[in-house]
């Protein structure tokens, strides 16, 4: 049985992944990630892309600000593009 850490972040990332999901987006889970994004929701509609980091309910309001502002460089400056390589 694997570590109970795990277990609940990956329960968390799912039930994210799931609510989504049911507001019409395309997630993918970044399986075991050790990046800035658990899950990366783009919702074809809207044109919009949110990378979502899934964090405990326990971690502070100030460590998540800080990791906000860490990639705030992120938000509204792309543009994206598919490739098959």
């Amino acid at each position: 049985m694997g570590n109970s850490n795990y277990l609940k972040g990956r329960a968390k990332e799912y039930r994210l992944k799931y609510k989504f999901e049911k507001q019409g987006f395309i997630v993918l889970r970044t399986a075991q990630s050790r990046g800035f994004a658990d899950l990366i929701a783009i919702n074809p509609n809207s044109k919009e892309i949110i990378f979502i980091q899934s964090k405990p309910k326990s971690m502070s309001k100030n460590a998540k600000e800080k990791l906000e502002k860490q990639f705030d460089f992120i938000n509204n400056s792309f543009l994206c593009a598919f490739q098959v390589k």
